[in-house]
């Protein structure tokens, strides 16, 4: 087959995952950097990849639009916004398609997206019987293997190096006036860190108690002496974000809101930070901020933050990992005590204010 010179990647979500599916495209277009990259997502995503430098067009999937017609009733409605997507990508006519997200729907957008070619995950990482949809499969032999690497033999499928550096990545001057004006408004001129209690609804059996992050912040501010934000998305999330400046007497500052290119700028900011497995965690790590990560039913194996500055803390349980969001012990996170979580931090901040 000729050299392809349009590439579509699929991979709609969510932010954590496309922040892993990064060093993987990346590779690509260091190895072919005629490639004209166009990406499809959804959600958050959208935001952080129009930051990326190296993807040409960032294509949002309309799932918003979609369930607002089904909500409402109006199939047809939710047909035609269905219909308008691939009558666009398919004007596009890619000439590769490369599906990093491996389920149902990926696989049918790969497939309907006028394919000339479709390369996808079989064993044992595809999902819901999405490799049908594929010409060229990639299977691989460990199911534990981190999703970076995971990505990373696509690449090796296109025998491409599978070297890669920093993760270029652009924000707008307004979105860093924004945080510096914030940081300017709060005093925030020392050392800074940020912790983020936080995860989606579907993930909140993964959060370290909010208590435990109290006593943390405490003990931070008065041995490391270190100002500390607490980042929040929802609504929900700046109540309980308050709730915790309160219960620390105002020792933590509450963020001011953010979407996804304002949040990479402030984590680029700050000195530390410390959150549960979130894609916030693994948005500090392409900030390049150093990071301490409380992973509890998540298996840190596939799903760890990567790259160096990184420490991770769990407790070995026989249970853990596991998806059970029901679970009412959950010893795997209530076990970690936040006198364990200080120590790991101040150490891994010393360690890191030694080096400059």
């Amino acid at each position: 087959m000729c050299d392809p010179k349009s590439i579509l990647v699929v991979r709609l979500s969510s932010l954590g995952d496309v922040v892993m599916t990064l060093p993987a495209v990346y590779s690509l277009k260091k190895n072919f950097p005629h490639w004209k990259l166009h990406w499809v997502c959804e959600g958050s995503a959208y935001e952080l990849l129009t930051c990326v430098e190296f993807v040409d067009e960032t294509i949002r999937f309309p799932r918003e639009r979609i369930v607002d017609f089904l909500k409402r009733g109006k199939i047809l409605g939710a047909l035609r916004v269905i219909r308008d997507f691939f009558v666009y990508i398919r004007k596009k006519e890619f000439d590769l398609i490369i599906d990093f997200h491996g389920i149902l729907k990926s696989g049918l957008i790969s497939f309907l997206s006028k394919k000339k070619r479709v390369i996808g995950f079989g064993k044992p990482y595809a999902k819901e019987f999405s490799s049908i949809f594929y010409d060229e499969r990639v299977n691989g032999s460990d199911p534990f293997l981190h999703k970076v690497e995971r990505n990373m033999l696509i690449v090796r499928h296109l025998k491409a190096d599978e070297s890669y550096e920093n993760i270029p990545f652009r924000i707008s001057g307004e979105h860093e006036e924004y945080i510096q004006k914030f940081f300017h408004e709060k005093g925030l001129d020392k050392v800074v860190f940020a912790i983020n209690p936080f995860s989606s609804i579907k993930g909140a059996y993964k959060r370290w108690p909010l208590e435990n992050y109290r006593i943390l912040v405490e003990r931070i501010n008065r041995e490391i002496g270190a100002n500390v934000i607490v980042l929040w998305g929802t609504h929900e999330e700046k109540k309980e974000a308050e709730r915790l400046r309160s219960a620390t007497n105002g020792k933590v500052v509450v963020s001011c809101p953010t979407n996804v290119p304002q949040l990479l700028a402030l984590l680029g900011k700050v000195d530390m930070y410390i959150g549960g497995d979130s894609g916030v965690t693994h948005l500090a790590s392409l900030a390049g901020t150093p990071l301490v990560a409380i992973f509890g039913p998540s298996d840190h194996r596939i799903n760890s933050p990567y790259g160096p500055d990184k420490r991770i803390i769990r407790k070995r349980i026989a249970c853990s990992p596991c998806k059970k969001r029901d679970c009412e012990d959950r010893k795997c996170l209530t076990s970690i005590e936040p006198e364990h979580v200080f120590h790991v931090v101040k150490s891994f901040y010393s360690e890191k204010a030694g080096k400059k």
